[in-house]
């Protein structure tokens, strides 16, 4: 008799459990591992695309994403504190 099941002829049901049991961890193991791997892969990949891109040109990812944010949030703290010096 199996573990599961407490009849003599689920001892097959039991073990068609099992062995789907084992494919599914082996599949979610293989597909994480395969998800890592591409992901580095595509980091890698764009990592050099940008840096060649801004090698070979006047394009800088840093001036039109860190230095832009910063300017907006400047830009929204001046908005702001003129407004409060209009309510005081």
């Amino acid at each position: 008799m199996g573990r599961i099941f407490k009849t003599p002829k689920d001892d097959s049901v039991e073990e068609t459990l099992r062995a789907m049991h084992l494919a599914n961890t082996v599949d979610n193991t293989y597909e994480w591992g395969v998800g890592w791997l591409r992901t580095l892969l595509a980091a890698v990949i764009s990592a050099l695309i940008v840096s060649y891109i801004e090698s070979t040109s006047n394009f800088t990812l840093w001036g039109w994403t860190v230095e832009w944010f910063w300017g907006e949030v400047q830009a929204l703290a001046d908005w702001l504190a003129s407004k409060v010096s209009n309510i005081g």
